[in-house]
């Protein structure tokens, strides 16, 4: 029944989308318009003069309301139930796809994207990603891989020449580093779903089978061996306190200069060797996923509402945010890899995208975890909130593979 209704409201959006068409061929009357941009912090236009021009240009008023990812979720989700906009534009990332897109609460571009001549998607990565039953729900604005990287002169003040190649080697330095007080806490990883995933691909594990099945749960799974090492490192004090108590991320405790191994992303190298930013500058170099190496990605995307009653001031909107001038200001502020591959060439050319390769090298190694799946939203926030119980109380590995085996089995039955 709930599938039912998503994809009734799915092609409600879908017959909005189609007179849109309708309202491009006419005069815009977006001047004067004013629209509101639901985003994420790091979503916000770093650059105010570029966005004042804009809106003086246009004569579009943007009114940006800066949330949380899990604000913005439950935003949405709450307007819709209204039948409302909880926003004219949206910023899509994280566990957008399930929480937002699966559930018919974004708009169908696709008569947008083809009444625009000058918008070309063949210099977009990712447009695929945001893309279901050819219906496409966002432009992407930034790449971004999960990825770890190190502190290189640390690793090699305590002896190690190289970067670990299997999860045993980078315990054994972790270990060695916390022994010879070159690093307390050497281990920047958070108490959340993302650890998990970042370990158990690496080390091969699919995760899921093609009809959704949870392997992670079979007996002697690499999913099983990589909960049980991340849970040792935090009972071996590999990794700060901090983090169970929830006073800081790991990004920020690796920045502050705590760690030396730390779950990184695709341009983390760019802002953990900012000196204005990083304590641990100018030393840090991405670190290959040891063993087989996969990740998963999360490309980011910018769409607009199903409900909006400001599509045409709202795509308008878009086009000037995913221009190659936003999407270089956006990786100088945030270091977030610019969708577009002709930015990313051009700033790899000016030397600015540090360890370019290394992304490159990283691309070709992914194992995509099922995001529009209706229930991976809430599976993954119980993952998060068991892993943090199982490290604060001592639960086992093997207990917390088998609670989240359940868990993903009765989302599964709730939700099909």
């Amino acid at each position: 029944m709930l599938r039912m209704f998503l994809r009734k409201k799915q092609r409600a959006a879908l017959v909005v989308s189609t007179l849109l068409i309708l309202v491009l061929t006419m005069p815009t009357f977006a001047q004067g318009t004013t629209i509101t941009f639901l985003t994420p912090p790091w979503g916000v236009p770093p650059d105010e003069a570029a966005l004042t021009a804009f809106e003086e240009a246009s004569g579009i008023t943007v009114e940006i309301q800066s949330v949380q990812s899990a604000d913005l979720f439950s935003r949405v989700q709450v307007a819709a139930a209204s039948g409302q906009a909880a926003a004219d534009v949206i910023f899509l990332t994280e566990e957008a796809p399930s929480n937002i897109v699966a559930t018919g609460n974004m708009l169908a571009l696709n008569d947008l994207i083809a009444a625009t001549a000058d918008l070309d998607l063949t210099d977009f990565n990712k447009v695929d990603f945001w893309t279901q039953d050819g219906q496409t729900y966002g432009i992407p604005t930034y790449l971004q891989l999960v990825m770890m990287d190190y502190n290189t002169a640390r690793l090699a003040e305590a002896g190690f020449d190289a970067a670990p190649t299997t999860w045993a080697e980078l315990s054994d330095m972790a270990r060695a580093l916390k022994e010879q007080g070159v690093d307390e806490y050497p281990i920047a990883l958070g108490a959340i779903d993302w650890s998990w995933y970042l370990i158990a691909l690496s080390m091969g594990d699919p995760m899921f089978d093609a009809d959704l099945n949870p392997v992670f749960a079979d007996e002697g799974s690499k999913a099983r061996e990589a909960m049980n090492l991340l849970l040792s490192y935090f009972s071996d004090e590999l990794i700060s306190p901090e983090i169970l108590a929830g006073s800081i991320n790991q990004h920020s405790l690796f920045w502050s200069g705590v760690g030396t191994f730390h779950q990184g992303w695709q341009g983390s190298v760019a802002v953990g060797n900012n000196p204005d930013t990083s304590q641990q500058a100018p030393n840090v170099a991405y670190l290959p996923l040891p063993e087989v190496g996969n990740t998963w990605s999360f490309p980011a995307a910018i769409g607009i509402s199903a409900n909006s009653a400001n599509a045409e001031a709202a795509w308008e909107f878009i086009q000037w945010y995913v221009a190659p001038e936003q999407q270089e200001a956006i990786y100088n502020a945030f270091g977030l890899y610019p969708s577009r591959t002709s930015v990313g060439a051009a700033l790899n050319e000016t030397g600015v995208i540090a360890g370019y390769d290394a992304i490159l090298a990283q691309s070709d190694r992914i194992n995509e975890l099922p995001r529009y799946t209706l229930w991976w939203g809430p599976f993954t926030q119980s993952v998060s909130e068991t892993i943090l119980q199982a490290a604060q109380t001592g639960m086992s590995g093997d207990e917390v593979i088998d609670a989240l085996a359940e868990s993903w089995n009765d989302l599964r039955s709730e939700y099909e």
